[in-house]
């Protein structure tokens, strides 16, 4: 079964209503589809039957219905269209969320080598248009398909040259169209990924962009974006070359060619006595709508084959399956235990830890200290199983943590980080994250904790205030500081500090190393910090020092400060 069919069922199974929705919507343009042939068959009434026997009420009366058909199918189809335009959105967000689902839960290794903007199109717009294709394309080309049945049959009720002439139309406009797609296909996919890298680069530049002016480097992403959309314009007019030659072979030379040789076929058959004028005017009006209807079959296998290669990737997205989790919860009562843990991120860039062994006691505050890239930072996300090592295990309380759910797991460990994440919002909707029961009295009491008493005095909407995308409005500190009240705010029973008093001055470092001393007694905390300030771990039960992946040493503040 390849991608598009497995997509197709998942979307079928995931969205309810679905083939109902498709039997309506192609019912419904069928009708209108119809209704559009019946001028025609009026109009040839008119000439052939009430014009020569001068039926004046009959010819007023199916002019009248001439002008009214074709009216009450203009409002048909502005209903249709109206009504599954809002049945396409609601699917299309259900299609749109399920793959947003699918890649949440995707281990934090898949994101390493992600393009976020690309991810977020084929969340958003790909599946919306996927849902549109089957919705609204396939029901009209359905629909389309059984009225050219109609078409032909009539024609061929007329006489039968004139409709197997018009079968010769399939072959003739097909193969080529169809080669020109098959190529277009293939190009579509190079599209996709630049146009990602484009939206990849506008984003960084305006998420970073502090760090461009303070580098001077709007020229650089400037060239940058226009190397990258110098790519896509040359494989666009690939794709606009094979654009033009199938509308150039179905539109123009294939339409032209047989719609003229319908015509002389009808007007001979009507000058030898076959058909009559008002045959000839059903011809060409057939003829002309039963070629619509072929073009219409062959525009939408061209445009399906262009747009499968925009959505290869979303294709993956929705059918990717998603890791396992177990439902054993996390207990740590004991030991949290590093036994030979080997890891790399990028195996050509050679491991980050190297047969660490590592013991993690409750209630203790541990220390880990060692130059960069010696691996502490590795160790919190092993433990929070952002990554899985490549050798060794990790075990809490004799449970490898592979058998533990995730969301057990990390929903008592919290991590607080020097570079916090802050989403768009105020203060107290960042907070609330952390811990959504929280009143006002505990958030208040929170911050004063954290040192942040005199900072929210300032704020004139205090913990309603807007702090940016990522908290840009805040400086470094300030976040740093509310990434800390978040992380306690959970209430886990451990927690994971990294570097978290480096953007702080040296008072608020000892005022916060207190607060932490304070709750450790208070609540029982497991407190792991790296620091390359050693004097934050004054109060750490014991220090280890890293070195190449390794624990060089285990010692006291004390013993290291004096070394």
């Amino acid at each position: 079964m390849n991608k598009e069919r497995s997509v197709r069922k998942t979307v079928i199974q995931s969205l309810p209503g679905f083939w109902g929705y498709m039997a309506l919507s192609t019912a419904l343009f069928l009708l209108i589809q119809l209704i559009a042939l019946v001028p025609s068959i009026l109009m040839q009434q008119v000439i052939d039957r009430f014009i020569p026997n001068k039926q004046i009420d009959k010819i007023v009366l199916y002019i009248i219905l001439f002008c009214v058909l074709p009216l009450l199918a203009t409002i048909m189809t502005t209903a249709y269209r109206y009504g599954l335009a809002i049945i396409c959105r609601k699917l299309g967000l259900k299609l749109a969320i399920r793959g947003f689902e699918n890649l949440i839960r995707q281990p934090v290794a898949y994101f390493d080598g992600e393009n976020s903007s690309e991810l977020a199109a084929h969340c958003r717009k790909e599946s919306m248009q996927y849902i549109t294709f089957w919705m609204m394309d396939i029901p009209q080309l359905i629909a389309t398909g059984l009225t050219g049945i109609v078409v032909f049959a009539y024609l061929f009720r007329l006489h039968w040259s004139v409709a197997i002439l018009l079968l010769l139309y399939f072959p003739v406009a097909y193969f080529p169209s169809n080669r020109f797609a098959n190529h277009v296909k293939s190009l579509m996919k190079n599209i996709v990924g630049n146009n990602a890298a484009m939206n990849q680069i506008i984003n960084d530049t305006f998420r970073g962009i502090k760090s461009v002016k303070s580098m001077v480097l709007e020229n650089v992403q400037i060239e940058k974006l226009k190397a990258v959309n110098e790519k896509s314009v040359a494989i666009w007019s690939k794709v606009a070359l094979f654009d033009n030659l199938s509308g150039i072979w179905i539109n123009d030379f294939s339409d032209a060619l047989f719609s003229g040789v319908s015509f002389g076929l009808a007007a001979f058959l009507t000058v030898i006595g076959k058909m009559t004028i008002g045959n000839i005017v059903i011809v060409l009006n057939y003829c002309s709508r039963f070629l619509t209807i072929a073009k219409k079959f062959m525009i939408t296998n061209y445009n399906f084959k262009e747009q499968l290669g925009e959505y290869d990737k979303m294709f993956d997205i929705l059918t990717m399956e998603t890791p396992f989790s177990s439902s054993r919860g996390f207990c740590f009562e004991k030991e949290i235990k590093f036994s030979d843990v080997t890891f790399a991120y990028n195996q050509e860039r050679g491991d980050i830890l190297k047969g660490l062994d590592l013991s993690i006691k409750p209630k203790e505050w541990l220390g880990i200290v060692g130059a960069s890239g010696s691996g502490k930072t590795t160790i919190f996300d092993l433990l929070l199983r952002f990554y899985e090592p490549q050798k060794g295990k990790i075990t809490a309380d004799g449970v490898e943590i592979q058998k533990i759910s995730t969301d057990s797991l990390r929903s008592k460990i919290a991590k607080v980080s020097q570079d916090t994440f802050l989403f768009p919002g105020t203060i107290r909707e960042n907070l609330l994250l952390a811990n959504p029961k929280a009143d006002d009295v505990e958030l208040k009491a929170m911050m004063e904790k954290v040192c942040l008493t005199k900072f929210m005095a300032r704020l004139p909407k205090g913990l309603d205030t807007d702090i940016g995308e990522n908290g840009l409005l805040l400086s470094g500190g300030e976040r740093q500081k509310l990434g800390l009240a978040m992380g306690l705010l959970r209430g886990c029973k451990i927690i994971l500090l990294d570097e978290v008093t480096a953007n702080i001055d040296r008072d608020s470092e000892e005022e916060i190393k207190n607060v932490l001393l304070q709750l450790k007694k208070e609540q029982d905390l497991t407190l792991i910090s790296i620091s390359h300030r050693v004097d934050f771990l004054k109060d750490a039960d014991r220090i280890v020092v890293l070195e190449n992946g390794r624990i060089k040493e285990e010692t006291t503040y004390q013993k290291y400060k004096t070394r």
